[in-house]
């Protein structure tokens, strides 16, 4: 969605030759199968796991605290889980933010009329998209502390935080 408003604001006459049929059908592609191989990859990791234990410490269950029912070496779940982590927070954030700072930059030399518009469009997806992410973020760290290292009220708040906000559309 971010490549589709940058190219529509920032290159107008140019979308119909840059956002064909083919690429919209990549992009898409691209945001189901990366997240797809992702959870796959660490769902493989997890299964192949022994469980010693059946006591979760959080509100829902999530793939890290089941790994740490495991009686045996994680390590290789935690680096998988940590630079997976990474990438599907951050890869996309970086680019979502570069488009957008790329439109706010053609906006900032453009009328009033017109940066009033390509705003309206794009800060909702910005604020929920920023949102999404830190509460993410969020979620992946919490789940790495040790059950008795944070005050419990805050682990609530911010796994219900990330329960609570919907991901941008």
């Amino acid at each position: 969605m971010a490549y589709d408003r940058f190219i529509a604001i920032c290159q107008p006459l140019h979308y119909h030759s840059k956002m064909t049929f083919k690429w919209v059908q990549v992009l898409v592609l691209v945001a189901v199968l990366y997240p797809g191989c992702i959870i796959g990859f660490c769902l493989y990791l997890t299964v192949r796991l022994p469980l010693c234990g059946n006591k979760l410490n959080r509100i829902f269950c999530s793939n890290w605290p089941v790994v740490q029912l495991s009686c045996v070496d994680t390590t290789l779940n935690n680096i998988a889980g940590r630079f997976l982590g990474v990438t599907i927070i951050f890869i996309p954030m970086f680019f979502i933010l570069y488009t957008y700072l790329r439109i706010l930059l053609v906006c900032r030399r453009r009328s009033s009329e017109f940066r009033g518009k390509a705003l309206q469009t794009c800060l909702p997806h910005i604020v929920s998209f920023m949102t999404y992410s830190i509460s993410l973020f969020c979620e992946l760290c919490l789940t790495r502390f040790e059950a008795g290292q944070l005050n419990p009220s805050i682990v609530v708040i911010l796994s219900l935080a990330y329960l609570i906000i919907p991901p941008p559309q």
